[in-house]
């Protein structure tokens, strides 16, 4: 199966590393719902409360704080799902190639009749697909908990924000792989695409605050990701296309780069 599909090894792989990347996510959501009948009544006014640059920094916006969408924007949308969703794309993909070369086995793997641009692809595609089961399972567990604990927002909604913090995830992971391939060094490609995703964020979050880095937001990926708030107004089909279109050429250029290299 290894040398037939490197798709299904890698998901194969990650398999337990699914289960608690699942359940961890889970109960940090299930966690952080339960609150809100609790809160539902003071949490605009003790947000409110809040100084604005700390708001602005975590990409809360005061609109619709008192909301049922505004709780789960401020609370689960704003940071805590998309940085998991990085971190999770960030390890994996720097490991894709990278890792592989420093442990010692991507000279076998390459010495099968399976062509460089296959592996590499096959092998991020089986990361995309396992980030998808944690997406899913994410999804999942909002949709049904917002039931029980009386969080009014819609199903379609929920699946937009969740779909946007996925495809968002995915850019930073080709950002990953395309550091890996190049250089070879696992730990220097997944610190440059987390510095990369840092530098993304701050971008986003402090250009509500300095007039004079606000009109560069829309180069933000994470603009691409929340400009629109996915959660109260569904996707925006240019910031979607913005997330692939950069995605597809990183991957591309990925797979250039790999082809190329001489040594492993």
């Amino acid at each position: 199966m290894a040398l037939r599909s490197v798709f299904a090894k890698t998901v194969y792989d990650r398999r337990h590393g699914l289960l608690w990347w699942n359940l961890g996510i889970g109960v940090m959501t299930v966690a952080t719902m339960s609150v809100w009948p609790s809160v539902r009544d003071e949490y605009a006014k003790l947000v409110e409360n809040y100084p604005t640059a700390l708001l602005a920094f975590f990409g809360i916006d005061k609109a619709g704080l008192g909301t049922s969408a505004g709780y789960l924007q401020a609370e689960l949308f704003s940071l805590l799902v998309p940085l998991a969703f990085i971190a999770y794309m960030i390890a994996g993909a720097s490991s894709t190639i990278a890792g592989e070369r420093e442990v010692g086995t991507l000279e076998l793997l390459l010495a099968q009749p399976v062509s460089r641009p296959r592996i590499a692809s096959e092998k991020f595609l089986g990361l995309c697909a396992s980030l998808a089961v944690i997406a899913g399972g994410f999804a999942v567990v909002v949709v049904v908990f917002s039931r029980v604990f009386d969080l009014r927002v819609g199903a379609v909604d929920i699946v937009a924000a969740t779909a946007s913090a996925y495809l968002l995830a995915v850019l930073f992971g080709a950002a990953a792989l395309l550091a890996g391939c190049l250089t070879g060094h696992r730990a220097f490609a997944a610190g440059l695409a987390a510095v990369v995703a840092g530098a993304a964020y701050l971008l986003t979050s402090l250009g509500s605050l300095v007039s004079g880095i606000r009109r560069f937001r829309p180069a933000s990926p994470f603009w691409w990701y929340s400009g629109h708030d996915p959660l109260r107004h569904g996707l925006e089909p240019l910031h979607v296309a913005l997330l692939v279109g950069v995605t597809l050429v990183l991957f591309a250029l990925a797979l250039v780069a790999f082809e190329r290299r001489d040594a492993v």
